[in-house]
């Protein structure tokens, strides 16, 4: 276990010095390693006789301690993004942000959902997990081209950042709703103990006064990020009793210790840890999960998920920004500005491969297809978005 994780971080880190070079996501390069790891595996014969002697030649990325790196990096990334959440910007939305995320995430579960259960005949709680995986906006690529172009700071850009604030609140709900274990009452009954536990912990501020007394009385050495990853792990397992997606917690607990006057504390180290080791790892294991054995029989009608989720952002943001007061021509520029996919995409995908909803084949079918989707609309959109303000811009040098 202890080479693969050796060789999984350093090559994680020659990847993304590729990709920031070339100016792509470095996400997709962390979970190419796990795809090379994949082939490995599938290529590598289980031991080698070398004269008298038999070695070993077992690579385990299914190895229990890769495992819980992996599913760490799963909740110091909600963590993180809980914590990036900025509730004043949030409320600053304004009808058009709320409309844009709102409509942007209900059409493309709508559209996904549709097609889940009519084409591929998947009952109601696959189809609408299907559909949840390809709700969440990640407009990092969207913000980047937008700086490049000069109108990250016009209206539509305004907008994008508004609407992906907005975006991450509704998609956490209905990762929440989708996402939940057990049957139909223990749902509600743990969806009901959970939500009145955070509207008591938003409503007398409990946790941004813990974090107060821990700064103040907590001298030793990180101890603030300790009592955070503390904090972080409690309110996953609080989650997870009550039946929810472990994530829930985490971004929730992320989202009142970003309200805290200690977050400016916190946010640097925990993200030094968390993108040194363990979301880097998880992005490898994503990348694990495209198993070379069992993509053989490919459903091909899975590709048609990428125009059908291409087509319900744009549709479902353009709607949304126009209901919200911008013109035909900024709506639809941020359509599309909506349209990239990224690590929460990855995450649910990888939550349902692992509760084991979608069966091991087609998990690591549907694993493989968001990873295509999130590749075409980092390649994609930047081009577009460019096409479709040629001659307005000045690109930056």
């Amino acid at each position: 276990m202890l080479i693969e994780l050796a060789l999984a971080l350093i090559l994680v880190k020659i990847m993304d010095e590729i990709f920031l070079r070339e100016k792509q996501p470095v996400v997709i390069g962390e979970i190419l390693v796990g795809i090379i790891f994949s082939i490995i595996v599938f290529l590598m014969p289980e031991e080698a006789i070398v004269g008298n002697y038999t070695f070993s030649l077992n690579f385990e990325i299914s190895h229990p301690a890769f495992d819980f790196f992996a599913e760490t990096g799963i909740l110091m990334l909600l963590f993180i993004s809980g914590m990036e959440t900025n509730l004043s910007d949030l409320k600053k939305a304004g009808k058009g942000g709320l409309l844009t995320g709102a409509l942007g995430v209900a059409l493309t579960f709508i559209f996904v959902f549709l097609f889940g259960a009519y084409f591929l005949h998947f009952d109601m709680k696959r189809a609408a997990v299907l559909g949840t995986i390809f709700t969440a906006t990640s407009v990092g690529v969207t913000v980047r081209t937008m700086m490049d172009m000069g109108i990250l700071h016009s209206k539509v850009g305004n907008v994008v950042l508004t609407a992906a604030v907005a975006d991450d609140v509704f998609g956490i709900i209905l990762i929440t709703l989708v996402l939940g274990s057990g049957e139909f009452w223990d749902l509600a009954i743990g969806l009901t103990v959970f939500f009145v536990g955070i509207y008591i912990l938003s409503k007398f501020r409990i946790i941004e006064k813990t974090m107060a007394i821990a700064d103040h009385s907590i001298h030793g050495q990180y101890g603030l990020i300790t009592i955070s990853l503390g904090l972080m792990f409690l309110f996953a397992y609080f989650a997870d009793v009550t039946h929810i997606a472990t994530i829930t917690g985490a971004f929730f607990v992320g989202l009142f210790i970003g309200q805290s006057t200690q977050e400016r504390k916190i946010i640097g180290p925990l993200k030094m840890i968390a993108y040194a080791l363990f979301i880097p790892i998880f992005f490898v294991k994503v990348g694990t999960l495209v198993d070379i054995n069992l993509l053989k029989n490919f459903n091909i009608y899975l590709l048609s998920l990428i125009p059908i989720v291409f087509l319900g952002k744009i549709l479902g943001c353009a709607l949304g920004a126009k209901l919200g007061g911008t013109t035909s021509k900024e709506s639809w520029r941020i359509g599309v500005g909506m349209v990239p996919e990224m690590e929460v995409a990855l995450v649910i995908a990888t939550l349902a491969y692992g509760s084991g909803i979608f069966g091991m084949t087609l998990g690591s079918q549907i694993i493989t297809i968001t990873i295509v989707y999130v590749i075409f609309s980092s390649l994609t959109v930047p081009i577009i978005l460019k096409s479709m303000y040629r001659g307005e811009y000045i690109a930056k040098a």
